[in-house]
C-alpha cells in the first residue's frame, strides 16, 4: 500500500507540474519561478508528512506538536495589538486555534497511520490540485474578501481530485465506496475553512504571509492550516466512528 501511495503522489506532482506549467504560460518569469520552488517545497512537506504518519504515533506526536507550535508562534504575532482590531477577535482567534490545536494533538494517539495517511493524503491533494487548477482556470473567487486567490474552479478541481484519491485509497479507512466518498467531502470542507478562518486572520492583521519558516508557503499556518483544521474536525468522526 505504502509503494501505491508513493507511485500515486509522484504522479499528482507529475500532474500538478503539467498543471503548473501549463499555467505559468503567460506570467512573468520571476513569478514563475516562485510558483516552482513553492511546488518543490511543497513536495518535501507532503513526503515528510506521510513519512512521519506512516512512522507511528511517535513520530506523528513530533511533527504535530512542531506544526502547532510554529503556528502559535505565528499566530501571536499576526495578532498583535493594534493593528488585528478589537481584543474580542484575538479572543475568538485564539479560543478556535486552541481548541483545534488541542484536538490535533489528542487524536494524535487515537488514530491508526493508515488512517493518518488517509488524512493529510486527501487534505494535500484537495489543496495542491486547487491551487494549480485555479491558477489555470480560475475566473470566479470563491471568498475573494478572505482569500483573493482562491476560485470556485480551483475548489471544484481539489474536490474531484481528493474525491478520486479518497475513492482509489479507501481501504486505509472506509472501503465502502459511498461512505469513503463522504469522508473524503468531509476532509476536503473541514480543510477549505481551516484555510479561509486563516486567511481571514492574514486579512485582519494586514499581512500577505504568517512567516518565512517554509520557503514559498507563507509560514508554517499556511501551509498546514488546512491539515490542523481536518484532523480537529474529521479525526474524531474516523475515530468514533470505529474506522481508526
Amino acid at each position: 500500500m505504502i509503494e501505491n501511495i508513493f507511485i500515486t503522489t509522484l504522479s499528482g506532482f507529475a500532474m500538478g507540474s503539467l498543471l503548473m506549467a501549463l499555467s505559468n504560460r503567460n506570467i512573468p518569469a520571476p513569478v514563475a519561478r516562485e510558483r516552482w520552488k513553492k511546488l518543490v517545497v511543497y513536495f518535501l512537506i507532503v513526503h515528510t508528512a506521510l513519512a512521519c504518519a506512516a512512522g507511528g504515533s511517535v513520530s506523528m506526536f513530533i511533527f504535530v506538536v512542531v506544526i502547532v507550535t510554529q503556528a502559535a508562534f505565528e499566530l501571536w504575532r499576526a495578532s498583535a495589538p493594534p493593528a488585528f482590531g478589537p481584543g474580542r477577535y484575538r479572543i475568538a482567534t485564539w479560543l478556535t486555534f486552541t481548541v483545534i490545536a488541542a484536538v490535533a494533538i489528542a487524536m494524535v494517539p487515537m488514530l491508526s497511520s493508515a488512517s493518518w495517511i488517509y488524512l493529510y493524503l486527501l487534505v494535500a491533494v484537495f489543496d495542491g490540485f486547487s491551487q494549480v487548477v485555479g491558477q489555470l482556470v480560475g475566473r470566479h473567487p470563491l471568498a475573494p474578501r478572505l482569500s483573493p486567490g482562491k476560485t470556485v474552479e480551483g475548489t471544484i478541481g481539489g474536490l474531484v481530485a481528493a474525491l478520486l484519491v479518497g475513492l482509489l485509497f479507501r481501504e486505509l479507512v472506509w472501503p465502502d465506496p459511498g461512505a469513503a466518498l463522504l469522508l473524503a467531502i468531509a476532509i476536503a470542507a473541514a480543510g477549505l475553512s481551516g484555510d479561509l478562518a486563516a486567511s481571514w486572520v492574514k486579512r485582519r492583521a494586514g499581512i500577505k504571509d504568517y512567516g518565512t519558516a517554509l520557503p514559498g508557503q507563507g509560514g508554517v499556518l499556511d501551509r498546514f492550516d488546512s491539515f490542523l483544521a481536518a484532523s480537529a474536525m474529521v479525526g474524531p468522526i474516523i475515530y468514533f466512528a470505529g474506522l481508526a
